[in-house]
């Protein structure tokens, strides 16, 4: 039996790297050491040949063992004929965050790993060994922080990598997830049939993690068909919203076509406001619409890798709601912004609709950049990608550095220079458009043209303040990680 699932999980593979066209391409296995990723290994070594896989293994350091065991996933890998990397994560310059936080922080830092790998290798897909058992912990884990339709139809088949920079293409490498129609059970087959060893990490058990105790429940319900939290339970109910979520999607995608508009250089989102200023605009006529619109829109600015929670969306739905009855009755409105989920949304005005721009960050969340050689391309706060390099025919010298600043941080070195550069651009009206709190978001860019140099800046406030700067040798470019499709990444 083993054998016969083996086959057929090779079969399915092949049919799924066909029909996703990535024959041609290399693949990125993130390999842990867990059962699911070893046979992840195996069955990816059959279906594309070794010689088109990299494997990757991150060693978080929580553990003594970790080392020993990413080792031994190593000479697995060579016994495969696949290359193989270790990452290790060093926490002495993180601090290492509370029992609350841990998973969450580590799992950034590891995709973070997993994207600088890609980079090496220019690699723009990656395969994880996510299968049915964490679709179905994962809808009961989004189900739990009252996710909506799209947070319930659980993980798609293939998804942008979280925190990556985009590969020599300018495409933001890809996870997928090939296993996901096969439960843990078989994978374990699959691994005794083939004398492949794995590793079981013991803080999987400790139910002071959420996903573990969501796992453990599983786990007992699966016993009783009757539960409404075994799996199969669980994964019916996903596939219905699956199905919900791609219905609604596909009319949402032309309605946004035509309501929305993306400012990628600012990280913004717009919502069209209606005709009228009384009546709902169309994509928030219909309260299913309207959900996954804003969910659209607040997932692309916030760049998380997880839908908005169902209650964020809500305080986000409330307001747009009122806004409009207190407009239709005839009442003042002074409405003040809505803020939750890291997104800011402004009211409508005579300039704009919408905004939905990023929550101003307390004081010290956003790192300044280390010193960037020219011709870089750095994410920055986790949802735009900036480069600077020399404008073509301008000779600049290699020496020269560049670092990226929130408008805090800037504020303490550059006040009065920030202070006049912002009222000139008021002047001339290039800030004619720009909110506040859009402003108050935005990148300020330094240039070193030696490492014993002054920095001076070079942007600030948006590219349409960005000439008052002078910087007429330099290329600028900025723009948001999620592209410019709402519905796609979303």
């Amino acid at each position: 039996m083993a054998a016969i699932a083996a086959s057929h999980a090779v079969s399915h593979v092949q049919n799924l790297i066909q029909r996703l066209q990535l024959g041609d391409k290399r693949l990125l296995l993130a390999v842990s050491g867990g059962a699911d990723s070893m046979a992840l290994a195996y069955i990816a070594s059959r279906a594309a040949g070794p010689k088109n896989c990299i494997a990757v293994t991150v060693d978080h350091g929580f553990r003594p063992e970790s080392a020993h065991e990413a080792a031994a996933v190593g000479r697995f890998m060579q016994k495969l004929g696949i290359q193989h990397e270790i990452r290790r994560l060093t926490w002495e310059k993180v601090q290492r965050p509370p029992v609350q936080r841990l998973e969450e922080v580590a799992r950034q830092r590891r995709y973070t790993e997993i994207g600088n790998v890609c980079q090496t290798y220019q690699v723009s897909t990656v395969l994880t060994g996510h299968h049915s058992g964490d679709q179905a912990e994962t809808f009961l884990f989004r189900f739990i922080r009252h996710s909506g339709i799209h947070g319930l139809s659980g993980m798609s088949l293939q998804t942008a990598l979280p925190f990556a920079l985009p590969a020599a293409d300018n495409k933001t490498p890809v996870i997928v997830r090939p296993l996901l129609d096969f439960d843990k059970r078989t994978l374990y087959s699959i691994c005794k049939a083939g004398g492949i060893e794995w590793f079981e990490d013991v803080s999987n058990s400790d139910t002071r993690f959420k996903r573990n105790m969501l796992r453990q429940i599983i786990s007992e319900a699966d016993d009783d068909d009757r539960s409404p939290f075994n799996a199969s339970s669980l994964l019916k109910v996903r596939k219905a919203m699956q199905g919900h979520r791609e219905a609604i999607d596909r009319g949402l995608a032309r309605l946004l076509d035509k309501h929305a508009t993306v400012r990628a250089d600012l990280g913004v989102v717009e919502l069209a406001a209606g005709t009228d200023g009384q009546q709902l605009p169309r994509w928030a006529s219909n309260s299913a619409v309207r959900e996954r619109a804003l969910a659209c829109a607040v997932g692309w600015v916030n760049c998380k890798d997880h839908p908005p929670e169902l209650a964020h969306l809500r305080q986000f739905e409330q307001s747009i709601v009122s806004f409009y009855k207190a407009r239709k009755a005839g009442a003042s409105v002074a409405q003040a912004s809505v803020s939750t989920a890291g997104v800011t949304m402004l009211p409508p005005t005579a300039r704009h609709g919408w905004l939905f721009c990023r929550q101003r960050p307390r004081a010290g969340e956003i790192k300044i950049t280390k010193d960037l050689a020219l011709g870089t391309t750095a994410l920055w706060d986790g949802r735009l990608l900036i480069c600077v390099r020399a404008k073509p025919g301008h000779s600049v010298s290699e020496a020269v550095t560049w670092r990226v600043y929130s408008q805090d941080a800037a504020m303490h070195k550059w006040a009065d220079e920030l202070l006049v550069h912002r009222r000139v651009c008021r002047q001339t009206r290039r800030l004619a458009d720009m909110h506040q709190a859009v402003l108050a978001v935005q990148p300020i860019i330094s240039v070193k043209l030696a490492p014993d140099a002054q920095s001076r800046l070079v942007f600030a406030f948006g590219s349409a303040c960005a000439e008052s700067l002078a910087a007429t040798d330099l290329d600028i470019s900025i723009r948001a990680v999620r592209g410019t499709d709402l519905v796609a990444r979303n």
